[in-house]
């Protein structure tokens, strides 16, 4: 067959079966013709290029684009710079040299092809040079760019024929550099200096480079895009003709299902191409198509072939698809017409070692495997792009995907704001818009009401010329307070609609029963919420990624001397509280952190899905990125223990939802039941037994009951929330001390997760006699009453000399007029034997002082770390002061819940008995005491901050604390008083008094 039989040929498809609904032959007569001829080459120049920091910014003036600077050193590609030159920002230079690889196109004229150098991604701006020729800049972190070279690489074979390549990268820092400064351009969430919570400010070639060679049409870029009511497959193809006349061009367009099998559709078109680019629109069909489904993700390949008459060589360009329908509809996302509860997790794609580039290759897929495995339907990568690789797979195991470019980190203000945002969004668009996992475009994260906000608002109709197939999420957590602007644009739509109402939400940890009541009733207005991001993390594993680092022989690496420094502080604890004495080892308290967290996930999501208001869920976060420890596994990957069966179990589609208040109660006291069920559409309408219980010791019966619960014909009906309430009800407990377990089990018809939660009661008889007399110091007549109350033999602090020595309980203000006076003699009673229990920080204040009375010399801070999705671990050791209580460990949220407080002791010397103590290793590093024992002269005292006081009467282990601290106090108050220090005055001057 002849050129224009060919040309023809590939336009028609010749040789399908005449049977117009019969599928093709397996490719076609046309590809059969092609099967001798070539097409384009890549050849990747991976590996090791020499890399040069340039502070000076003067490597151009020094013509560092014609011969590597002195000093260069070896440096992978894909990289970061700071991976040879850790914590350096600014301008730096690769380089590479390589031989051309031979064309493939042999029978062809030098003029009918091109060669092409392809970066996938170079962070943040590249100038690159061949050969001492300035070929190109490229302006964005994540997105390819293709340069063309042909007129100055040098082909195989030639005199000289090693070529050179040169890139100036610049990293952005706080400094004006090429005009613009790091919170200026599109970052992720890069900063300088470095904190925790925020991504490193990492840069350099960080993709893939290749060396293409082309014919001299070429396909530029192939958009494809899928109908599955009618099983169209729209077809867009930039196909560029990179010679100085116009060609005659065949085109071929085949559809097949993407891991085998006969073409089932083409079409093609004959064109007269000017030089240039030139956009070409058609479609081909499948019939009946296999759709695109969470558990079924069917994909279908498009291939697009361009071939230039009187070549011998064509181009070819592939792209996958699937047919799938997706919107938000009457609050909740559907994906083919079927409802959905949103399960979603997101990562930053953190990586050990810059945190951008990983080492092992595999870390990036374990992410979606194990998010797969746990029970998520999609994944969130926040503040940046997937990597290919990542969307690839997503769309091979059904991993829905909602995606931001770098520019969601919202940028400050500049002339280039603007467009720096509209190239970050709309090259990542391009790059991945034709993925069926690809669901939501997300724009910006957490932006206040700023340019960036209104910019992005205004971006909805560039944003639609490039894909107008997906949802599109304005701002996630409406941080703006712009409610009159919706909060997404759906598939199609040119608006801003108020379907949802998109929540971020991080309550106080421990979590109390008013955390838990907003969980559970977050929303309530006209829309349902998509709660966009909450979570409860752990501490950072500091033992164990510090080894692990150093394992892979990377102890120097940035985030590796972030981690050793953590680690340093811990030891620094662990040696002056003497931690040894509760946990054995350090690693064994991180290990405990890691097993508290699974508990915690548990809390948060049975309030999440007993919640009606609820139309999806993204947790925070998918892994310890960002080096806090906020992720379901560590940056190395390690799952935290119980957290896969914890999530597996919380997000399961049929889940039963327990809550129980108080979490602690006296015996004979009442507890509030609840349970709800999680139900997404799984169980058929009817009515299914459920029996209810509460299990105490020894498997105590406190209630045993049987409800029938009723699942209704959704048909003609409008659609019931995700969470249906079962049951509400009063229980007296009236049972021995210990664990009690609220039961939920279907009999019959239903297999839910959940179904049980825990409470504890304690019995008033169980509490420990406080025998003696107690010396009450300052005025608080609550405390006084309930002493007294309980039995407690108390009376007034006195002025007058004591006779022997004293518990003195320390709780409200002295007297104003007195208290300097009342301080002195305080503090000799305490010297000469007396102990004190100093129940709370507040009685410390003096004038702007906060604990200016505090009867040390060094009197540090009383520091408030307060809990939330980066906690802090809360431990108690085996003391007399938790005699009887839960101890040795860290403390039990369920157990003590409404006692811990947010502040601490911190920076004082450390005392004779550190007792009780938090610390905070989930982000950056803080830690402090609870409960320390100090001794003055021949006396001590008990600093506290857990909140006793405040829940005396109301939780049985703020009674238990506060009689074991009595009589801890009391244990050698017969002993003499002993005379006052001779050096007492001094020390009393350096105290402040």
């Amino acid at each position: 067959m002849g050129s224009v039989g060919l040309l023809t040929a590939l336009a028609t498809g010749e040789g399908r079966r005449s049977d117009a609904d019969s599928p093709i032959s397996r490719e076609g007569g046309a590809m059969e013709l092609l099967k001798d001829m070539v097409t384009t080459s890549v050849t990747s120049l991976d590996g090791e290029w020499l890399l040069m920091t340039d502070p000076e910014d003067a490597g151009r003036e020094r013509k560092w684009f014609s011969a590597p600077a002195p000093g260069a050193k070896q440096a992978n590609v894909p990289g970061i710079i700071q991976e040879s030159f850790p914590a350096y920002h600014g301008v730096a230079w690769y380089w590479r040299d390589f031989i051309s690889p031979l064309p493939r196109f042999k029978t062809e004229k030098k003029e009918q092809w091109r060669y092409l150098l392809r970066f996938w991604a170079v962070d943040y701006l590249a100038d690159v040079w061949l050969n001492d020729v300035w070929v190109g800049r490229h302006e964005g972190s994540e997105t390819p760019f293709v340069l063309d070279v042909t007129d100055v690489i040098k082909p195989t074979g030639q005199v000289g024929s090693l070529n050179r390549i040169a890139v100036r990268a610049l990293n952005p820092t706080n400094e004006l550099i090429d005009g613009m400064r790091l919170n200026e351009t599109p970052r992720r969430a890069k900063i300088i200096p470095y904190s925790a919570g925020s991504s490193y400010d990492s840069g350099g070639i960080v993709d893939s480079v290749e060396i293409l060679i082309t014919p001299l049409v070429r396909i530029e870029d192939l958009h494809v895009w899928s109908e599955s009511k009618t099983g169209i497959v729209h077809i867009e193809t930039n196909v560029r003709n990179a010679g100085s006349k116009p060609a005659a061009v065949a085109l071929q367009f085949t559809v097949s299902p993407a891991e085998s099998g006969e073409t089932l559709d083409v079409a093609g078109l004959t064109r007269e191409l000017p030089p240039g680019d030139t956009l070409i629109r058609t479609q081909t069909h499948v019939g009946n198509p296999r759709l695109w489904q969470l558990n079924d993700p069917y994909l279908y390949r498009v291939t697009a072939r361009a071939w230039m008459e009187g070549t011998h060589s064509f181009d070819e360009s592939s792209a996958r698809c699937g047919f799938r329908d997706f919107r938000y509809e009457n609050g909740y996302f559907r994906l083919n017409g079927s409802r959905l509860f949103i399960r979603s997790s997101h990562t930053v794609n953190a990586a050990p070692v810059g945190q951008e580039i990983p080492l092992d290759p595999d870390l990036f897929r374990r992410d979606l495997l194990n998010m797969k495995v746990m029970g998520f339907n999609m994944i969130r990568f926040i503040w940046g792009g997937a990597t290919r690789y990542q969307l690839d797979l997503c769309d091979e195991i059904g991993l829905l995907v909602y995606e931001e470019s770098n520019a969601s980190q919202p940028m400050d203000d500049s002339r280039e704001m603007a467009e720096r945002f509209d190239r970050s969004m709309g090259e990542l668009i391009k790059r991945d818009r034709n993925h069926p996992s690809v669901v939501i475009w997300g724009l910006l994260n957490e932006s206040q009401n700023n340019p960036a906000f209104h910019h992005a608002v205004g971006a909805l109709p560039h944003i639609r010329l490039l894909d107008d197939t997906r949802v599109v999420l304005l701002n996630s957590g409406r941080y703006d307070g712009q409610n009159e602007i919706g909060s997404l644009s759906n598939p199609g739509g040119s608006i801003w609609e108020s379907i949802i109402s998109d929540q971020h939400t991080y309550p106080r940890v421990p979590h109390t029963a008013d955390s838990i009541r907003m969980l559970s009733t977050l929303g309530g207005g006209k829309n349902h919420v998509f709660l966009s991001e909450y979570g409860i993390g752990s501490a950072v594993d500091l033992w164990r990624i510090t080894r692990r680092f150093e394992q892979i022989g990377k102890p120097d690496a940035e985030d590796a001397q972030y981690y050793r420094d953590r680690l340093n502080d811990f030891l620094e604890d662990w040696g002056k509280w003497k931690l040894a004495e509760c946990f054995g080892r350090p690693q064994d308290f991180f290990a405990a952190s890691l097993r508290k967290m699974a508990g915690q996930r548990t809390l948060g999501l049975n309030a999440i899905r007993a919640n009606p208001n609820l139309a999806g869920y993204s947790l925070t976060g998918m892994m310890d990125h960002v080096n806090c420890g906020e992720g379901l596994f560590t940056l190395f990957r390690d799952l935290k223990p119980g957290t896969v069966d914890a999530i597996f179990e919380g997000l399961a589609p049929l889940r039963l939802c327990l809550f129980v208040e108080p979490v602690h109660v006296y015996r004979g006291a009442s507890v509030h039941l609840q349970a709800i069920l999680a139900n997404e559409d799984v169980l058929a309408p009817g009515d299914y037994p459920l029996r209810v219980q509460i299990l105490g010791p020894k498997a105590t019966k406190i209630f045993d009951r049987t409800i029938s619960v009723r699942i209704p014909d959704r048909r003609g009906a409008s659609e019931p929330p995700f969470a249906l309430p079962l049951l509400q009800q009063e229980v007296k407990v009236d049972g021995p001390s210990g664990e009690y377990r609220f039961l939920a089990t279907f009999e019959q018809g239903a297999a839910p997760t959940g179904g049980e939660t825990a409470f504890y009661v304690t019995d008033p008889a169980d509490m420990p006699a406080v025998n003696g007399e107690v010396a009450l110091w300052g005025n608080d007549t609550g405390l006084s009453d309930w002493l007294n109350e309980h039995r407690i033999s108390t009376r007034p602090f006195s002025m007058i000399e004591p006779v022997k020595r004293e518990v003195i309980l320390v709780c409200g203000q002295s007297d104003a007029s007195n208290s300097v006076e009342e301080w002195r003699q305080l503090t000799r009673r305490i010297a000469r034997g007396a102990n004190a229990i100093f129940l709370s920080p507040h009685v410390f204040a003096k004038g702007d002082q906060p604990l200016g009375w505090l009867p040390l010399d060094n009197k540090g801070a009383l520091t408030a770390i307060v809990g939330w999705l980066y906690l802090k671990d809360e431990w108690a050791k085996w003391h007399p002061i938790f005699d009887g209580l839960q101890c040795g460990d860290l403390m039990d949220y369920t157990y003590y819940r409404e006692i811990i407080p947010d502040n601490v002791w911190s920076g004082q010397d450390p005392p004779a008995e550190a007792v009780a103590g938090a610390i905070k290793a989930s982000q950056d590093y803080a830690s402090g005491l609870m409960v320390s024992v100090y001794p003055l002269g021949a006396g001590r005292f008990i600093l506290n901050t857990l909140l006793i006081r405040e829940n005396l009467g109301k939780h049985p282990a703020a009674e238990r604390l506060l009689r074991n601290m009595l009589n801890y106090a009391a244990r050698d108050i017969g002993r003499p008083l002993a005379p006052l220090p001779t050096d007492f005055d001094e020390q009393m001057k350096k105290m402040g008094f």
